[in-house]
């Protein structure tokens, strides 16, 4: 694996969005189906959370009131709603009296994929290492700081805003430093060595824990090898069962026989694994089901990565793999667009007789593996409502990007944010104009992609503490054509069209022999936007630099 530090001298707040740049993003609009397809919130729905105030999945809101949220690792059930996040992934089972026109949800199922300490980031690739697995970051990764630093009111701390902010596992004179202590929502995304396991949604950075729990380090992915001792691989952690209390099918079994390469398993223990983590020693392993139900003729809802995709031969149609199910197409309608590998989608669609596929009967196509991706840090100008219902257009940095139900929003403007209670207000589609407006900040991270009409859409927007200092992040435009400076003229060049001028001594250069800004470059850009320009100053600092990354090199790993 490569080991670049390309990106870890970023602000920690962009340094993801430009990471990211080149990959990940798209539209939210639906391909094959509509926006909340028939049926959907009457079934279970599993997806990560956008928004609160009830809760937002999938782009349903489902009344939470009397909904009981349970740890699928623990078994516990006295978790809040409220203390719930956005980006974290949950399955949703609807109550009896749910409607698709009012979705009441009776249980959320919670499951991190990844508990541990981070071994690697490769800023290159954009992915970390944590418990062997291989975690891909895209640019809606959220990051979610939950250290007791970050509130303290002496020896404060910054709070980790992207991957540049986390510390890596490191060895020295034989004694080991773990990394930063992180939890990792996402999608399964594939088992093949060499490619990214997982696709984080969320990356919940915490205090290494003391507590007892049995569940403080976890690993859950598909086996691809077992072992005689007995134990099982997942990703690239070894993991022990010589001493774990295994189950499957809900029944306890022996774990030299509980598993077979192809299932998903979750394995815990309340303590961490020699690191870097390439062994684990479980004290509990249990089979997973890789949809929220198997049912045979169930109408399920589930988002995820496409894996892999087989063209249709023949009176054979196209299929697609999706957090390791296969997604068959033939009940699709004619003309149907159907997605690549590395895009996110949203599934609707009939659960096969065997329990394990999915015959899909709507398709939406959430973010396109290949658009180019963006980043913005700056004040909200304007809000107005969208073209479209549960639509808004928001103006940052002169920028206007499109804001719907399935962007992740967050409110990150208070020292305890964490503590406030999202469904006492929320931030959401329905509340998202009026909620800036009564917002003490008016500064936003905002990440977003274009969909196939060059429209920006946000991935997430996350309010921010004020601030003076502006940020962009992406690729710069071929016109107009960059300027490079001298050590009396800026450097110009712009990113979406917002021109950015920069005295070079304050430029960073971080590819092959890099010596000035081009067409197609990587760069993330911190200063002061007035005027519709963003000016970098003589100066560097943390919030005063021009990084340039380059263009993505020939064998880096496709950014989702």
């Amino acid at each position: 694996m490569k080991t670049s530090t390309k990106f870890r001298t970023l602000s920690s707040v962009l340094a993801l969005a430009l990471a990211a740049c080149g990959g990940g993003g798209g539209s939210s609009t639906s391909s094959g189906g509509t926006s909340s397809p028939s049926g959907a919130s009457t079934s279970s729905s599993s997806g990560a959370i956008t928004a609160f105030g009830s809760v937002f999945v999938n782009g349903h809101e489902y009344a939470t009131g009397g909904a009981q949220v349970v740890d699928d690792d623990t078994g516990a059930s006295d978790a809040r709603v409220s203390a719930l996040e956005v980006g974290e992934v949950v399955d949703v089972d609807p109550a009896s009296n749910s409607t698709p026109t009012a979705p009441v949800a009776r249980l959320l199922h919670v499951h991190p994929l990844v508990r541990g300490d981070v071994d690697a980031w490769d800023g290159t690739a954009n992915t970390l290492t944590v418990m062997g697995q291989t975690i891909k970051l895209d640019s809606a990764t959220l990051f979610s700081d939950h250290r007791a630093c970050v509130t303290a009111t002496t020896n404060a701390c910054t709070p980790i805003g992207g991957a540049s902010g986390l510390t890596l596992t490191a060895t020295s004179g034989g004694a080991t430093t773990p990394g930063s202590y992180v939890s990792v929502d996402g999608y399964l995304f594939s088992s093949t060595s060499g490619s990214a396991n997982i696709v984080a949604t969320l990356v919940s950075i915490h205090d290494t824990p003391t507590g007892a729990s049995g569940a403080l380090y976890k690993v859950e992915g598909v086996v691809t090898a077992i072992s005689a001792t007995p134990g099982v691989t997942i990703g690239g952690l070894q993991v022990s069962l010589a001493g774990a209390t295994c189950r499957a099918q809900g029944e306890s079994a022996a774990c030299a026989s509980a598993f077979a390469v192809g299932d998903v398993v979750s394995a815990f223990s309340a303590t961490a694994p020699s690191l870097p983590a390439t062994s684990f020693n479980a004290t509990v392993a249990l089979k997973r089901d890789r949809l929220p139900v198997q049912t045979a003729g169930a109408t399920v809802e589930f988002e995820g990565a496409v894996s892999s995709f087989t063209a249709a031969s023949g009176t054979t149609a196209a299929s697609f793999v999706v957090r390791g199910v296969d997604v068959t197409t033939a009940a699709l309608a004619a003309g149907t667009s159907l997605p690549a590998v590395g895009d996110l989608v949203s599934i609707v669609g009939t659960v096969s007789s065997d329990g394990l596929s999915v015959a899909a009967s709507s398709i939406r196509i959430l973010r396109a593996a290949r658009s180019v991706s963006y980043g913005f840090m700056g004040d909200v100008t304007a809000v107005a409502a969208g073209t479209a219902a549960n639509t808004y257009t928001a103006t940052v940095l002169g920028e206007s990007v499109v804001v719907s139900a399935q962007t992740r929003l967050a409110d990150r403007s208070t020292r305890q944010w964490f503590d406030d209670d999202p469904q006492a207000n929320p931030f959401n589609i329905s509340t998202f104009q009026t909620y800036l407006a009564a917002s003490a900040s008016q500064h936003v991270l905002v990440r977003a992609a274009k969909d196939s009409n060059g429209v920006l859409q946000a991935l997430s927007v996350t309010i921010v503490p004020a601030s003076t200092a502006s940020e962009v992040a992406g690729p710069v435009d071929a016109s107009p054509a960059p300027v490079a400076g001298t050590s009396t003229t800026p450097a110009t060049f712009s990113i979406d069209g917002l021109p950015v001028s920069a005295a070079v001594s304050a430029i960073l250069f971080r590819h092959h022999a890099g010596t000035s800004i081009a067409a197609g470059d990587e760069v993330l850009a911190s200063g002061t936007y007035a005027s519709g320009t963003l000016s970098v100053g003589p100066t560097p600092s943390f919030s005063n630099f021009v990084v340039d990354g380059g263009v993505p090199e020939e064998d880096d790993e496709p950014l989702l």
